[in-house]
């Protein structure tokens, strides 16, 4: 017999026009896991994911992706949920998870609505969120699988509501206008207890087939691509990074044979065969890695690292064995090329020498390798910045990278954000939209320094990019690589639909 009816909505998502070309849609992984949780529990379990169409809806100065209000509307009147779970995935969208949240109450005041994901979990987040609304009954703090199983085993169908939410860690609701936090839930260590992801309550075909699906990833053509982890957690303390609210900071695995026996179901039941390997630190554990990819290299697949593994732990062995398991590109977190800088500043603990050493190997193979750089971080200086696009220009010489340019993010939660308010860096006070354009190179300065600001970054890099030498992208977030028949032809081989359109060097912000 079933418990209730719990429906999981990813939300649309609303972007300012001057933004639009930034939108592409995702696989909801995240609510596919709880969605295995509520199979489990015995709920009746369904997933709506606004994502998966194409339909754009202009509002004023915006344009919405995705599901309708309507569409969405008439899917909850006709699933009559107990327990709707949203998903917050980004700060960026957490007014269209409010507004998801509203129609529901409409609808049935007596449904129980949790938000989950980074905005359900940092408190200068969700406390003002459940102070100034009334449509969220409980956040979902971290990671959600347990939580969601105490939740749902506590849901009293009779009186519809969740019992006993005081002794349920991991969580934040409204009491008699208080807003009560119960005590953080551990992380989750035996992450082979977990249920695969319940991928079959998404439409893969609609997602795969919609012109929006990961268009800015690099994604191989003709392939059924989809993200997968092997583990969760980060030891290491960026200053930029976001992640330890979510997943912590133990670095924590799955079995390699609970890795492939995924692998194999998505292979077989929905016909995957490109992988994003999304771990924060697929090669931390080198040993487990090699184990890991001599199992990969036996499924006949092509994968990728779009998240970045650490310079130093890569080695020449492992590149070979990634490369026979099916890597199509390698993508390296080098932060900066300034070692003080990486070191002092960003926290990224990594030297120099390493990250010459991987990209030497990746070079050594002809393995595309893409290297992530970023821009702007309060106690550098415009000399530390020239000293990174000039080691980026330096490593695609001798190295043939592809080198992605990003600028520093102050996203909530952070210790980059907190320095940043703390001195009085911001610009202006941080909307939701603010945080799209902090990361551009050519769109409005975020955060001002008495060393740069955004706009000084910018004219730096048209200044040494802005030539032959050089093919350049997408000045937003400038990528660019040696204008050599080598680095050309493996960026062709990651991106085979990059335009060859010389880029305009314009200055939009303000």
């Amino acid at each position: 017999m079933l418990e209730g009816r719990l429906l999981l909505i990813n939300p649309w998502q609303t972007y300012e026009k001057k933004l639009e070309s930034e939108y592409q849609s995702y696989i909801p992984y995240g609510l596919a896991c709880i969605a295995a949780i509520g199979e489990s529990e015995s709920f009746n379990t369904r997933i709506v994911d606004c994502l998966e169409d194409e339909t754009t809806t202009e509002i004023g100065d915006k344009v919405r992706y995705g599901k309708t209000p309507a569409e969405v509307e008439k899917i909850i009147k006709e699933f009559k949920p107990d327990i709707v779970g949203i998903s917050a995935t980004f700060s960026m969208f957490e007014k269209d998870a409010t507004e998801v949240a509203n129609m529901v109450k409409k609808i049935d005041s007596s449904i129980i609505v949790i938000l989950g994901g980074v905005t359900a979990t940092l408190p200068e987040i969700y406390i003002s969120l459940l102070h100034n609304n009334d449509v969220y009954d409980i956040m979902s703090r971290g990671e959600g699988e347990y939580t969601f199983i105490d939740l749902l085993r506590n849901y009293n169908k009779k009186e519809k509501k969740i019992d006993n939410l005081s002794s349920i860690k991991g969580i934040a609701y409204k009491e008699n206008g208080d807003i009560i936090v119960t005590d953080d839930r551990p992380f989750i260590e035996d992450l082979d207890t977990l249920p695969f992801p319940a991928l079959h309550l998404l439409n893969l075909d609609k997602v795969f087939n919609n012109k929006y699906y990961s268009r800015w990833r690099n994604n191989p053509s003709n392939k059924r691509t989809i993200p997968i982890f092997t583990s969760r957690g980060c030891p290491f303390n960026c200053c930029f990074c976001s992640v330890h609210s979510q997943v912590g900071y133990r670095h924590r695995t799955y079995s390699i044979e609970y890795v492939i026996s995924l692998m194999k179901k998505c292979i077989f039941d929905y016909g995957i065969n490109h992988f994003h390997f999304e771990d924060d630190n697929l090669t931390l554990d080198i040993e487990r890695a090699k184990r890991l990819f001599k199992e990969i290299a036996k499924l006949n697949i092509t994968w990728d690292t779009p998240n970045g593994v650490r310079a130093d732990r890569i080695d020449d062995e492992m590149v070979q064995l990634m490369i026979e398991s099916g890597l199509t590109s390698l993508s390296i977190a080098a932060e900066s090329g300034n070692e003080q800088v990486r070191m002092k500043i960003i926290h990224k603990n990594l030297k120099t020498e390493s990250i010459i050493n991987a990209v030497r190997i990746c070079d050594k193979y002809d393995l595309p390798c893409i290297v992530f750089f970023v821009l702007g971080f309060p106690g550098e200086t415009m000399e530390n910045i020239e000293d990174t696009v000039r080691f980026a220009k330096e490593i695609t010489n001798k190295y043939n990278t592809i080198n992605m340019i990003f600028i520093a993010n102050p996203l909530p939660g952070t210790e980059l954000s907190k320095i940043s308010a703390e001195n009085g860096y911001f610009e202006k006070e941080m909307t939701n939209s603010d945080y799209f354009v902090a990361i551009r190179a050519n769109q409005s300065s975020m955060i001002k320094t008495p060393e740069f600001d955004k706009k000084k970054i910018f004219l730096l890099l048209k200044q040494e990019l802005d030539s032959p030498e050089y093919s350049v992208h997408n000045i937003a977030q400038p990528m660019f690589w040696a204008n050599t028949l080598i680095a050309n032809q493996r960026a062709k081989r990651v991106f085979p639909r990059m335009s060859n359109k010389k880029v305009n060097w314009e200055w939009i912000g303000e």
